[in-house]
């Protein structure tokens, strides 16, 4: 009896040590992530615009890049304008005439597309992962014909450089630029005939080919002043901006046959 109470005695100051023996799982390294965002959310078109220059930059969390000159990672950047119907023509020559002849109407293309990226973005990630995430002239999104198959490749080649002759599809391979370890950015130049609406920034991290993570923002354009109302009676209101127009030009009309009647 009395060697079993020592051995209680024994066992009773070592219990509280035993307690606090417990095997602790080690924290979870920090994952690497991207943090972007632009230099301006609002952009207000007057009669005086003339295009603007916007910035995109960001940083990775968490970069484990050894050295500034040491790169490991990648980055692509993508701008979409509000989508809209667009009709493509074929041109025809009838008779010594161009006319227009066949056509495909395209449901959803972007009035403003531009990638930007650290390296030519093709050797940045697969051709499936570009195609997923829509970077690319060839991966844009623009819609299915009437019978929901896509449109042939002429007119969509065709449309595609009619966009880049206005400015307004846009591909730099070495648009983005990286400062220091983690730091980056880029520029994106928005035309005089930029198209109004909400812009939607994507901002997508690599390395290896693989997709780390990604960013969003949004930017707004938007006319103000006179131009506003004129846009929001021909787009909103057409059969008042065309009563107006008619009026106009029958005033106009009456004022210049008053004035050379009386000279």
């Amino acid at each position: 009896m009395r060697s079993a109470l020592m051995i209680a005695a024994l066992l009773l100051p070592l219990s509280p040590c035993l307690a606090q023996v417990a095997v602790t799982p080690e924290p979870a390294a920090p994952t690497e992530g991207v943090q972007s965002d632009i230099s301006t959310r609002e952009i207000s078109i007057q009669s005086n615009f003339t295009g603007i220059e916007i910035l995109i930059f960001g940083s990775v969390d968490y970069s484990t890049t050894p050295e500034p000159e040491k790169a490991v990672h990648d980055v692509i950047m993508v701008v979409r304008g509000p989508s809209q119907p667009m009709v493509v023509r074929r041109k025809e020559r009838v008779a010594g005439l161009w006319v227009n002849g066949e056509e495909r109407v395209f449901p959803t293309v972007p009035g403003f597309y531009t990638v930007l990226s650290s390296r030519p973005f093709r050797a940045i990630a697969s051709a499936e992962t570009l195609k997923e995430l829509g970077v690319g002239f060839t991966n844009i999104n623009l819609g299915l014909d009437a019978a929901g198959d896509p449109i042939e490749q002429t007119f969509r080649s065709s449309l595609i450089r009619l966009k880049q002759r206005a400015g307004l599809f846009q591909e730099h391979d070495d648009g983005v630029t990286f400062i220091g370890r983690s730091l980056f950015r880029g520029t994106v130049a928005l035309p005089v005939n930029v198209p109004v609406g909400l812009y939607v920034v994507d901002v997508y991290l690599f390395r290896d080919g693989e997709l780390l993570s990604r960013n969003q923002s949004t930017l707004k354009v938007n006319k103000v002043g006179f131009e506003r109302l004129v846009y929001l009676l021909a787009f909103r209101y057409p059969f008042l901006y065309g009563l107006i127009a008619v009026l106009i030009a029958v005033a106009g009309g009456l004022v210049a046959w008053a004035v050379f009647r009386r000279e």
